[in-house]
């Protein structure tokens, strides 16, 4: 099961593979914000201190909002990536 660390919030979780970050975050009480949970309001930035490999891939809607925002390498939209391995994560 994959671990994923909250750094912001010093706490680690066991999450089942396919977990949503956000539902990850709201699941555990980790302080990452949302809001529109659609990939546009970048509400939910976060920055990967590791374990990006265990995300999923950017979608086009996704790439297209961390472009435009101007967002680092690092940083990924906890409404649109899926767990699937270990990953540490805090906000920016």
């Amino acid at each position: 099961m994959p671990k994923v660390t909250f750094k912001s919030d010093g706490k680690t979780v066991d999450v089942p593979a396919g977990t949503p970050l956000v539902q990850a975050a709201e699941d555990n009480g980790a302080s990452i914000p949302f809001s529109c949970k659609a990939g546009v309001c970048v509400s939910c930035l976060v920055n990967v201190v590791s374990g990006m490999e265990n995300l999923t891939p950017p979608t086009e809607n996704e790439k297209a909002t961390l472009e435009g925002f101007g967002a680092k390498p690092n940083q990924r939209l906890a409404c649109q990536v899926t767990i699937n391995g270990d990953v540490e994560v805090e906000n920016p």
